[in-house]
């Protein structure tokens, strides 16, 4: 180090002479001395004034963030209901399971046909059948045999389709 090297006469950006003399950048001007800022003693504080648009966009926030929780306490409410009702429906189907096979353990088929013969009960001729088509499981159509003449049906089928035309435009 050179004998009159002082830290505050070189700055770190500044190259210097190995022999001590200091290599000054070329057009450099000495930089002012800086003085800390300092706020008046008798000087008013600065009001902290907040935008409405800003205490809008909390509130907004505030309550969708409430909404959120919400709907996630009910989807957790509702997932736990939905397991009871499956343990439920479980043990349910269990008991079910036990009934029905206890009920078909006390029937005795040939009982209730000795009983059906006592009562003057017999298996039904071929003429007395009634064949019953059930496409869902929730109505039923009895199909009787028709024995009208063929003129006559298809008479009744006209009928019925201007019925449902005239029905259709009214």
């Amino acid at each position: 180090m050179p004998k009159d090297y002082r830290p505050d006469r070189y700055r770190n950006n500044q190259a210097y002479d190995l022999r001590g003399t200091a290599v000054p950048k070329p057009h450099s001007a000495p930089l002012p001395e800086e003085k800390p800022l300092r706020r008046p003693r008798n000087a008013p504080k600065a009001k902290h004034v907040l935008a409405p648009f800003g205490i809008a966009g909390m509130v907004v926030v505030a309550v969708l963030l409430m909404l959120v929780i919400h709907s996630y306490v009910q989807l957790y409410e509702a997932n736990s209901r939905v397991g009871h009702l499956e343990k439920e429906i479980s043990s349910v189907q269990a008991n079910t399971a036990k009934i029905r096979s206890a009920y078909e353990s006390r029937i005795d088929l040939a009982k209730i046909e000795a009983r059906a013969r006592e009562l003057g009960m017999s298996q039904p001729s071929p003429r007395q059948m009634v064949y019953l088509n059930i496409p869902g499981a929730d109505h039923a159509e009895v199909i009787q045999v028709d024995r009208r003449n063929y003129p006559k049906k298809i008479l009744d089928a006209i009928v019925s389709s201007f019925q449902g035309v005239l029905e259709y435009f009214r």
